[in-house]
């Protein structure tokens, strides 16, 4: 597949252009290669992951967090500098999907909803808005091999025969799609025309709901059974029965308070700092499964996702781990 078709069929989940202001997601290392056959995936650029990417043949890395948030040079040698290197002689390119996957509720980060069967998903803290354009074509333009390579832009297709009559398409990619399709077919007789109807909306965090209310207990044992996890670190009052579930994948304490005025009854996230838990305190229930495992489980979702539906390319996943455990004092002292 040609390296800019796989980035553009990777960017409909994960539009760089709704990456938060602050975030690094996109190219993190070019590659020479215009061509790509095998793609690795990880939450986690590390070196240890790179590497076994590079065993698989891997032209092409895929991960979640950036390389580095902020611009730096290799002036010393850490894992920045031995991830450059293993690239750069490999001549791999490595891609981050990081806030800009985050966004997107109809994308991978809804995977808890679908694992826990949650329904009517609402977003906690909208980012964006992408506008879409239907473009209709005067007439008809013939679908050759060529032109369907063209189609990795669109949204959908209309076509009949062999012919394509209209598409819908991103606005921001709208003059793309047409310099390429004129390139191949040259002058077409297009039409634009906004449809509001079609636009998405993005954002931090997602709550579903179940049509009916469980007990606390029922909702730990489905969310242990989904995350397989034993421990969890809490914060507030825990409630007697679970309707409305929220999660932020990642560090996302500041929207608890969103969520439960949302009215959320629980809140699943990482990394919440000392004095977040003690504005939490009164305002609802919180879970704090770490940085790790609501990525990780994402990640792996979208890997199934691409695999499935892409083809052309060989897909292999990198299992991480977190670099974080519980540990006793009796436990700690037998190592």
């Amino acid at each position: 597949m040609q390296l800019d078709e796989f980035i553009s069929t990777i960017e409909k989940d994960a539009p760089p252009g709704q990456a938060l202001e602050w975030d690094n997601s996109g190219m993190q290392v070019a590659t020479s290669r215009s061509h790509i056959k095998t793609v690795g995936m990880c939450l986690d650029p590390l070196p240890e992951n790179i590497s076994q990417a590079l065993e698989k043949n891997c032209d092409f890395i895929l991960c979640h967090h950036p390389l580095s948030i902020k611009p730096r040079l290799p002036d010393k040698v850490d894992t920045f500098h031995n991830v450059l290197s293993l690239l750069f002689q490999a001549d791999t390119a490595l891609y981050s999907a990081h806030t800009s996957l985050d966004v997107n509720s109809s994308g991978p980060v809804s995977w808890l909803l679908r694992e826990m069967d949650l329904e009517n998903p609402r977003i906690i803290m909208p980012t964006g808005r992408v506008h879409h354009e239907q473009l209709r074509f005067h007439p008809p333009v013939e679908l050759s091999g060529r032109k369907k390579a063209l189609l990795h832009d669109v949204e959908q297709i209309y076509e009949e025969n062999g012919y394509i009559s209209r598409v819908l398409v991103r606005s921001e990619l709208a003059d793309r799609f047409l310099q390429r399709l004129e390139a191949d077919a040259g002058p077409v007789d297009c039409q634009r025309r906004y449809s509001p109807g079609d636009d998405m909306i993005f954002g931090l965090g997602l709550m579903g709901s179940w049509k009916e209310k469980v007990s606390f207990f029922s909702f730990m044992d489905r969310l242990q059974s989904v995350l397989g996890m034993e421990n969890f670190v809490c914060m507030g009052q825990r409630p007697a029965y679970v309707q409305k579930v929220a999660y932020c994948p990642g560090s996302g304490g500041d929207l608890a308070s969103r969520a439960f005025a949302m009215g959320a009854d629980v809140f699943l996230t990482g990394d919440v700092k000392y004095h977040q838990a003690l504005d939490i305190q009164g305002t609802g229930f919180v879970l704090d499964v770490g940085h790790f495992i609501l990525e990780e489980k994402m990640m792996y979702s979208w890997y199934q996702s691409l695999e499935r539906t892409v083809p052309g390319i060989n897909f292999h996943y990198i299992k991480g781990k977190t670099p974080m455990h519980i540990s006793g004092v009796q436990a700690l002292k037998s190592v």
